[in-house]
């Protein structure tokens, strides 16, 4: 699978990832903040880091990947491929 090759096989959204971030933050109110959000697809994390889940904000339209134990990742910008964030950085990155 390519790095932005989200459609080659169809997968079940995993919304446990995402979950557990917005958990960090919003503790029991997690559940709500999940559905401003929209599950886009898999994409090829950095080495060891295996599959991430895309998310996207329905408001913002901006995106937060997630790997599958709740790290959270942030798009490079020089460049293809994903570099590890701290969750406060993602979060930001998606809501401001």
């Amino acid at each position: 699978m390519s790095e932005f090759d989200i459609f080659s096989v169809y997968r079940q959204p995993d919304w446990t990832p995402l979950e557990r971030v917005l958990t960090v933050v919003f503790g029991a109110d997690a559940a709500d903040a999940i559905g401003a959000f929209w599950f886009v697809g898999f994409v090829q994390g950095p080495a060891g880091a295996g599959d991430l889940r895309l998310y996207e904000h329905s408001e913002t339209r901006r995106e937060i990947a997630v790997d599958g134990l709740g790290c959270t990742y942030r798009r490079q910008q020089n460049g293809p491929g994903f570099v590890p964030v701290d969750v406060e950085d993602a979060l930001i990155g998606v809501f401001l």
